[in-house]
């Protein structure tokens, strides 16, 4: 395929012409304020410029909140997963996902895959590919939010007065900044890190990963990998180590059957996306209760991968008991036997613990989880998702008791995939990003209109500009 430059040119006039004739970007109307060093702070300080970051940062700055920041930890172009640890070939939806478009047509995907590869190459076109996605993602930050400030790793927040306190590590040292909100649109990973069983703590660090970590699978030529667990991220960890010459991998699944459903596809329409975060809790446990119990399948097109290659191995049933290292071998003891290895993959998922969050931990006691909200049904007592954030609407932390004071948790607001619970998968599933970015963004403005209400009433009461100059009629 040969990229079109003129064509994408001309796409991204017509995206200028398209905000020129919505009257956006929107002129700056929300009141400076002074944070308690004496500069001036931001409105909103959003940390994570993935998808979901960026969908923020545009729609405020398109309603006339200028006085903003993006952070990302990542370099530039390596922001959220997509060219680092996501291993599968396509994303997993159909190729007419739309992208962070916020009701711009010149913003689809479509419209830059089109523009950049041509009409043809679109009707060809089955699945996207991740690194297309990523350059889409790539442009999108060019022409909507080029002030993201990469290489910057929120370290701690705290609470001053009407204020957040960031303090951020950078590439020039530990550096400060006050934001009136703060919106952590921080990926799948950043609400307690990885899920790892117990049995890993007795494998040294040089002998095994998460698929959250950045393998370099090229060291691995030649190996005998073991791969435990079988959704997703596993399936995928285990086909790229074989592509890259592994001699051996054997996939160890805990469950005695393979999930064949991915019940989550269904609820991919308007009316769950927009309504269910006005349910009541009890609802909302009932149908994320039939999605997760389920089981979530791997991709038809990740595991066809894995049977292309003869020196791959699946084993069901087999859950870890225990786990054994020399100075050769790494062994694994199951409910199916023992398996003998030189490395192994945890494709485990993500732990949901706020306390073990770098940036939350100090925050996490007062913070309202489901447990603190929700009675589940008999026999549901222990279950991981009672450890979620219960949050408000706006997706704002809330206090674990209403008459405790807030210290600004109702400034600080969730947008990733522990807003789950609380909100559906507008936060972290590509389908419903913008429909997350609405909710949060009014929310946003809402507050910064409301909590300066005095100072724009008092505008008005001195808005002197004239419609009529006394010279429109003549008085009889």
């Amino acid at each position: 395929m040969v990229k079109n430059d003129t064509a994408l040119a001309a796409l991204e006039h017509e995206f200028q012409t398209a905000l020129g004739y919505m009257n956006q970007p929107a002129k700056n109307w929300v009141h400076q304020r002074l944070a308690p060093d004496g500069k001036k702070a931001l409105d909103v300080a959003i940390i994570g410029a993935g998808a979901s970051g960026l969908s923020v940062a545009f729609a405020l700055k398109r309603e006339g909140v200028r006085n903003i920041a993006v952070f990302d930890q990542n370099p530039r172009g390596e922001e959220g997963p997509w060219i680092t640890t996501a291993r599968m070939r396509t994303l997993r939806s159909p190729k007419h996902l739309t992208g962070p478009h916020q009701g711009i047509a010149s913003l689809t995907f479509r419209a830059w895959y089109s523009a950049v590869y041509g009409e043809e190459a679109w009707e060809k076109l089955d699945k996207i590919p991740r690194e297309v996605w990523m350059a889409y993602l790539c442009w999108y930050r060019k022409i909507t939010v080029p002030f993201v400030q990469n290489d910057i790793c929120l370290k701690s927040l705290k609470s001053e007065g009407d204020f957040w306190h960031l303090l951020m590590d950078g590439e020039n040292g530990t550096r400060q900044q006050y934001a009136r909100h703060v919106v952590l649109a921080t990926g799948r990973a950043a609400s307690g890190g990885v899920a790892l069983p117990p049995v890993a703590d007795t494998i040294p660090a040089y002998k095994r990963a998460h698929t959250e970590d950045q393998i370099d699978f090229c060291q691995l030529k030649g190996a005998r990998i073991l791969v435990v667990g079988g959704a997703a991220s596993a399936v995928d960890a285990a086909a790229t180590a074989l592509e890259n010459g592994a001699a051996q991998v054997d996939m160890l699944v805990r469950s005695p059957e393979m999930p064949t459903l991915n019940k989550f596809k269904y609820i991919v329409y308007p009316g769950f996306m927009r309504g269910f975060h006005k349910l009541p809790a009890e609802k909302k446990w009932a149908f994320l209760k039939e999605g997760f119990d389920a089981k979530v399948a791997a991709p038809r097109d990740s595991m066809l991968r894995l049977k292309a290659h003869e020196n791959f191995n699946l084993y069901l049933g087999a859950g870890l008991i225990s786990a054994s290292c020399s100075e050769n071998n790494l062994t694994l003891t199951t409910h199916r036997g023992q398996f003998t290895g030189d490395f192994v993959i945890f494709g485990t998922g993500y732990a949901m613990d706020l306390q073990k969050q770098p940036e939350l931990a100090s925050l996490a006691p007062d913070i309202r989880l489901w447990k603190d909200e929700f009675q589940p049904p008999s026999g549901n007592e222990d279950d991981p998702l009672l450890s979620y954030p219960f949050l408000g609407d706006g997706f704002q932390f809330l206090p674990k008791r209403e008459t405790e004071n807030c210290s600004g948790l109702d400034r600080l607001h969730l947008f990733n995939a522990a807003t789950t619970m609380s909100h559906a998968p507008v936060s972290s599933d590509i389908p419903g990003t913008n429909i997350g970015t609405e909710r949060l963004v009014d929310h946003l403005i809402s507050r910064l209109f409301c909590d300066n209400a005095e100072a724009h009433l008092e505008e008005m009461q001195k808005y002197a500009e004239p419609e009529l100059l006394g010279d429109e009629w003549i008085e009889r």
